[in-house]
Parts: C-alpha cells; sequence; structure tokens
C-alpha cells in the first residue's frame, strides 16, 4: 500500500470566510489522520464533504479515490481518480490509483496505460514497476514485463516479488515458446526434448528417459540429449550405461535447432535463475509464499506444500498461508496432513474431497454440497459429490452432479459411476449406454498406460 500522507494536497482555501477555512482546514486534517489511521470510510466522506465545498479541485479528488480504493470500493474509486486526471493530466499518484484500481477490479490491460504513465513521471518508483509488470504479465505481455522486474531487481535485489515475477515472466515465455512449437511441430524431437527436461527436473526419470528417446528416434544427432541420458543412467544407478552415452555425445554433430526451442531453453534457464535468487534471500513468510506459488504454478505440490508449510510456520496467524498450506497438502493427497488443517480453516471442497477420500462419505457430503453452492459453476466439486452420493446409495442424486461433471472424464469412471447409478435406479437403457462409453474410455486409457510403462523402462543404450 503507497502512504496516503504522500499524496494528501495542499488545499488553497483563499476567497472563503475565516470560519469556513477552519472548517474545511479541520476536515482536512481529519481526514488525513483517518486515512493514516487505516479508518478509509470515513477519510471517503471527508473528502466527498471537501469536494462539495472546494469543486474542481484534482488534489482533492485524487484523495477521494485513494481513500475509497483503501476501502476495497476500487469501482467507485475510478469515477474520482478519472476527473481528477481531466483537471491535471500529468498527476503521478491519481494515474498510480487508477492503475492499482483497474488491478483490483481484474483489469489488468486498463492498468497498463496508467501506470506507464506513472512510470515516466518517476521512472524509479518500486511500487510502479511492480504493479505495472504484474499488469503486463497477467495481461500476456510477458516479455516487456520482465524488463520492469529486472530493472527493479536491480534498483532492490532484496525485493522478493521483483525475483518472483521475473521467474514468473520468463517462464511464461518459455511455456508460450514450447506451444508454438507444440502446434507447428507437434512431433518434433525438439518438442520432446523439452518434454523431457521438465519431467527430469520433476523426478520423473522414467518418464524423461521415455521422451528423450522419443527425440533421438527422430533425430539421433540433437545437442545435449546423450548427455541428459547419461545424467539418468547416473541417478539411478548404471554408471556403466552413462559413460557409453557420454562417448555418443562427444560424437553427435548436432545441427541448428529452432528457434522456439532455442527460446524455450533460455527463458526457462532465467526463470530457475530468479527462482534461486528467491530462494537466496533471507527467509522470510513472503519468500516461502512467493516459492511456494512458483512451484504450484509448475504443478510440483510436494515443493509448494512444504514452502507454504514454512511460510505458515513464520507467521502462524495468518489465514491465508494456512489455506494455502492446507490446498497444497490436499493437491499432493497427503490427506491424513491436510484433514485436520482443512477442518480448521472450513474449506469445504477441499475437506469433502479429503474425507471422500479417506472412505467417510457421509462426513464428506455436507461439504461438498456447501462446495457446489458456492461454485456451482466448477465441474470437480461436482464430480466428488456424485462419488459421494454413489456411496451411500444416493443414486438419483448422484445422477444429476455426474453429467454435470462428465467433460472431466479422462479415464472412464464417471461413466462407470454413472451407470452403475442408472442400474440400481432400474433404468437399464440409461445403464447401457453410460457403460459402453465408460468402456470406450477405460480401453483407451489403459492401452495407453500399458503402453507407457513398456516404453517408459530404463534401458541399456
Amino acid at each position: 500500500m503507497i502512504s496516503s500522507g504522500r499524496y494528501l494536497p495542499f488545499v488553497l482555501l483563499g476567497g472563503l470566510a475565516v470560519a469556513q477555512q477552519e472548517d474545511l482546514g479541520s476536515k482536512s486534517d481529519k481526514a488525513a489522520q483517518a486515512m493514516s489511521a487505516g479508518r478509509f470510510e470515513e477519510a471517503a466522506t471527508l473528502y466527498r464533504q471537501l469536494n462539495l465545498a472546494l469543486p474542481g479541485n484534482a488534489g482533492l479528488l485524487t484523495n477521494l479515490g485513494l481513500a475509497l480504493h483503501s476501502a476495497g470500493k476500487h469501482g467507485e474509486a475510478l469515477v474520482p481518480l478519472r476527473a481528477a486526471l481531466k483537471l491535471d493530466p500529468n498527476s503521478e499518484p491519481a494515474h498510480i490509483f487508477l492503475g492499482l484500481a483497474h488491478l483490483k477490479l481484474g483489469e489488468p490491460a486498463k492498468a497498463i496505460d496508467p501506470l506507464t504513465r506513472a512510470l515516466r513521471a518517476d521512472p524509479a518508483n518500486r511500487i510502479v514497476l511492480l504493479e505495472l509488470g504484474d499488469a503486463l504479465l497477467s495481461a500476456g505481455r510477458a516479455e516487456e514485463a520482465a524488463t520492469h522486474f529486472r530493472k527493479l531487481t536491480g534498483i532492490d535485489p532484496t525485493h522478493p516479488k521483483a525475483w518472483q515475477g521475473l521467474g514468473l515472466s520468463h517462464l511464461a515465455i518459455s511455456r508460450r515458446a514450447f506451444d508454438t512449437l507444440e502446434k507447428t511441430a507437434p512431433d518434433s524431437p525438439y518438442w520432446y526434448v523439452l518434454l523431457a527436461e521438465s519431467k527430469a527436473e520433476q523426478g520423473q526419470y522414467r518418464t524423461a528417459f521415455y521422451l528423450y528417446k522419443k527425440a533421438l528416434a527422430a533425430s539421433p544427432s540433437i545437442a545435449g540429449v546423450h548427455a541428459a541420458l547419461a545424467g539418468i543412467y547416473r541417478k539411478t544407478e548404471h554408471g556403466d550405461w552413462a559413460s557409453i552415452e557420454d562417448q555418443k555425445e562427444k560424437e553427435s554433430r548436432p545441427g541448428r535447432p529452432p528457434n522456439a526451442f532455442l527460446q524455450a531453453k533460455r527463458h526457462g534457464k532465467l526463470a530457475l535463475d530468479a527462482f534461486a535468487h528467491l530462494a537466496a534471500l533471507p527467509p522470510t513468510p513472503e519468500i516461502h509464499e512467493l516459492m511456494a506459488y512458483a512451484l504450484r504454478i509448475q504443478k510440483r505440490h510436494k515443493e509448494s506444500a512444504e514452502e507454504f508449510g514454512r511460510a505458515f510456520e513464520l507467521d502462524p496467524g495468518n489465514r491465508r498461508l494456512g489455506e494455502e498450506f492446507a490446498r497444497s497438502l490436499w493437491l499432493n493427497r497427503d490427506n491424513d496432513a491436510a484433514r485436520p488443517l482443512l477442518e480448521k480453516l472450513n474449506l469445504s471442497f477441499e475437506l469433502g474431497d479429503t474425507l471422500l477420500q479417506l472412505q467417510q462419505p457421509e462426513s464428506a457430503i455436507p461439504h461438498l454440497e456447501t462446495a457446489v453452492k458456492r461454485a456451482p459453476a466448477r465441474l470437480e466439486p461436482h464430480a466428488s459429490l456424485a462419488r459421494a452420493y454413489v456411496r451411500v446409495n444416493r443414486y438419483a442424486d448422484a445422477v444429476e452432479h455426474l453429467k454435470i461433471a462428465l467433460p472431466l472424464d479422462e479415464d472412464g469412471s464417471l461413466h462407470f459411476q454413472l451407470s452403475r447409478a442408472y442400474e440400481r435406479m432400474g433404468q437399464a437403457v440409461e445403464a447401457a449406454q453410460a457403460r459402453a462409453k465408460y468402456e470406450v474410455i477405460a480401453a483407451k486409457d489403459e492401452a495407453r498406460k500399458q503402453a507407457l510403462d513398456q516404453e517408459r523402462q530404463i534401458t541399456a543404450p
């Protein structure tokens, strides 16, 4: 939060009666005191009165916008802030708070212009650099975002959010390059290499080995692949095989990879470097939290839970950290550890799903019903609630939610549950249709798993 006192304007009261001047001066002081004390609603009321008494004052309009923004009334704040900028188009604070209000409203694209104008007035403003970087990253302009985050790390090398933003920006650029390669050349050996590197970083060596082999089958001389295989062999205690791959790497004559591959590799490394800087900062709850979010984005839930746990340990009274710690435990399927936290924090869907995983459908149902009411468009709570209903023989209720959740069915399990529910309800035709779809999906899924399992053995060179 930017200090409110920094932007309280000097109000000209000349031409008013002395008593009126004193009254307005007193209100201005009270408004400033209310802002400093965090009584933002009170400050907004006082600034409204001052604006009525002194219309056309850009500073007072800016202060009203700041008070409303600070009170969480971001939509209302837009009106006085825009009015202030009509009177004073160069007002740095009005541009800043207009940008921040748009960000709070989930409108990053609209925040970019006012924050850019504010940065022109003060190129080293740390808050504006950070918020503009966030706005650009949220709007899909990761290269520009990285520029601002990088500048902020230069100004303040200990700024954790700057390093996190820089890492996430490079990660977004790398993933976009990966997606480009996937769309333009989905069977490209370079696409397999990028995917293999991601799996290897997560310790999924069998999958990485399989993908590296796929890459070599398509192009036997890709730079670094034999060295990567040698690394996997060493980590899986096959040192003799690793030596063979090392020699093959020396003998390979690689060609030039596509630009998308090079970009994905380069920015992936830059992302890791930024996250390493973040991890090296002195431990604080904020730093552990930022690391945890970065890991969650990469679906590394075990490590994310560990980081959230460290943050919560340092700040045990922070409910939000507790919630995110519990969610990461749940995402990692650490049900026994997640349950007490989820119960304490009353996270309906995650708690209900955990109880279902622990074979307690009766206890799960009330929590899952609450979750569905709170977010009816979210499919996952419907799926879990349907499974719970099936287990307690509430088949008609299960059918309703299974139908909603069917787009999630990748392995056929939801269609199987639907078939079972229809059978118990005596609806043979519907049961047969659901079972037929289940058998098709399940057969494809099983064949895929068996093929992958056979292919993903770590074998000799």
